[in-house]
């Protein structure tokens, strides 16, 4: 066994008072070594539940991103998806429109021609001057109309492509999260103001052919 005070010569260490003081240090050697060996433990042990707690909290945050990422990408499609069928009401809404005033006006053109072959069949000459009064009437008006029903058909094209560019942009828009007041923005704001102006030239436009297409019908009335 390793003796510790073998190195020290025997009258020194027969004396009570180096005894004293040898012994002293070599408890405070073996202490500090002790302690430093139970701080070690101690920190390596709040070092492993620091990690864990962290390794924790980082599988956490990543759950919680997927689960984010998953809403986002789900409202993202709901979003498109309401989009391209406004889109597509719209596209059915502007092409119904074209076939009705298409087929109004080739009826109106089969009454003038009708009229004309009535106008021409007539042999009194007064009857025939209010016929061509009456002809020279309904002609102005037919054109006024289909000129009317040309212009609502352009409006109805261009509100359908506004619409369907103004959704787009603001869709855009919702993904720019950090500035609400960006050029994709104001630009989606602008286009809904072209739409709303859009629907009512489109209002007045109507009233103006209901306003013709009730003079014509008055006129056609007449004997």
């Amino acid at each position: 066994m390793f003796n510790l005070f073998g190195w020290i010569p025997l009258t020194i260490r027969n004396h009570p008072v180096i005894t004293w003081i040898v012994w002293s240090a070599a408890l405070a050697t073996v202490s500090t070594i002790i302690t430093s060996e139970v701080l070690n433990n101690t920190t390596l042990a709040e070092m492993k539940v620091r990690n864990e707690g962290l390794t924790s909290d980082i599988a956490y945050l990543r759950e919680e991103n997927r689960t984010a990422q998953s809403r986002y990408d789900a409202a993202q499609a709901s979003r498109e998806e309401t989009i391209s069928k406004r889109v597509a009401e719209l596209s059915a809404g502007y092409r119904e429109n074209v076939k009705s005033l298409e087929e109004r006006n080739e009826k109106l053109m089969l009454e003038n021609a009708d009229l004309k072959s009535t106008l021409s069949a007539l042999s009194s000459g007064e009857r025939r001057q209010e016929m061509e009064r009456k002809e020279a009437r309904i002609s102005k008006l037919s054109a006024a109309l289909a000129l009317n029903n040309r212009q609502i058909a352009e409006v109805q094209k261009l509100l359908y492509e506004t619409s369907a560019s103004a959704g787009y942009d603001r869709a855009a828009c919702g993904k720019e999260s950090t500035n609400v007041y960006s050029n994709i923005c104001e630009q989606a704001s602008m286009q809904e103001s072209q739409v709303r102006a859009l629907q009512e030239k489109i209002s007045l436009l109507e009233r103006q052919g209901k306003n013709l297409s009730d003079q014509m019908t008055a006129l056609e009335g007449k004997e």
